[in-house]
């Protein structure tokens, strides 16, 4: 995922420019639900994570099934 202008975003292609992190679906729903991604962006507004949200709710893969190329 990276942090584009205020909003998480899912980057699963890695192409997106931004800050970028990765994170365990169960470990990310709850950084959205508690704000938490402002401080790991480095951010000083609250971040809108609801676009990452959908994506690991409709997406099956977690963290630990992806192989880095």
């Amino acid at each position: 995922m990276v942090c584009v202008d205020g909003k998480v975003l899912p980057d699963p292609k890695r192409s997106l420019s931004g800050r970028g992190a990765w994170v365990h679906r169960k470990c990310a729903v709850r950084a959205v639900e508690r704000g938490a991604f402002r401080w790991s962006f480095r951010q000083s507004e609250p971040l809108d994570g609801s676009q990452l949200l959908i994506y690991l709710t409709n997406y099956e893969t977690d963290a630990k099934d992806m192989t880095l190329t």
